[in-house]
């Protein structure tokens, strides 16, 4: 037992986590890790009943293997955290991109995961292309983190926005929600991981945003939040342009 919890305080401090907030961070990444883990036992005992039709069992497969994808992104991101909190760089593979289309694509999938929710979707993008020395997959991440965020936060009605524009020899992109806003007390923490918004529901394990951070400055860019309470969020980050 002792033992046990000796590798558990190693493991927090590895990742930056001070021992009084140990047991906060573990309660949150186990039920992170229990919800897919319990999924994949109920499947399993499903898919025991040999009685089942095997349209059935398909299916029970396939939900097996995303709650399994669930997991592995999970276990991905925390390596990833530990990585930044050791004073190491997160991996980009950059190469020349049209940051224009990449945006494109993050606007279509904004559009389908806001209808469900009831929300406004605005969209204000550059018509040109725009080339930046960047890795796609990360980039993606980075938006696909953003834009849930504002979905978690946007109440049904309200507004989301993803919005670029170039400044100079840099592009800006920006998504900002109609959320219940954060506190100016607590804007600084807001990219340390495992932050969770004051007085809301716990939305997933809070690392996403410092993932986020890590990799908008692997690429040499930069990441700032500006909000007002009971207003909204804005998230804004910027990128070279590539020459």
């Amino acid at each position: 037992m002792e033992e046990g919890m000796s590798r558990q305080a190693t493991a927090m401090r590895a990742l930056g986590i001070s021992p009084r907030r140990s047991g906060e961070v573990l309660a949150i990444v186990s039920h992170d890790l229990r919800t897919p883990l319990s999924t994949i036992a109920l499947g399993t005992t499903l898919l025991e009943d040999a009685s089942q039709p095997e349209a059935d069992r398909t299916h029970v497969i396939e939900i097996i293997k995303r709650a399994a994808d669930r997991m592995e992104r999970l276990i991905k991101d925390l390596q990833e955290v530990g990585r930044l909190d050791s004073g190491r760089t997160l991996r980009v593979d950059a190469r020349r991109v049209d940051l224009a289309a990449l945006l494109c694509e993050a606007c279509e999938a904004l559009y389908v995961q806001a209808g469900p929710k009831g929300l406004q979707v605005s969209c204000d993008l550059p018509d040109l292309p725009i080339t930046v020395c960047a890795d796609p997959d990360r980039i993606c991440q980075v938006l696909g983190n953003l834009i849930g965020n504002a979905i978690k936060f946007t109440p049904r009605g309200g507004r989301v926005t993803l919005a670029a524009r170039r400044e100079g020899r840099e592009v800006q992109v920006s998504v900002t929600d109609q959320g219940p806003g954060i506190p100016p007390s607590d804007l600084g923490s807001v990219f340390e991981p495992y932050w969770q918004a004051p007085g809301t529901a716990r939305l997933g394990a809070g690392i996403g945003l410092k993932i986020a951070k890590g990799l908008v400055e692997a690429h040499g860019g930069r990441i700032r939040v500006e909000s007002k309470v009971g207003v909204g969020t804005t998230f804004a980050f910027t990128l070279p342009v590539a020459d």
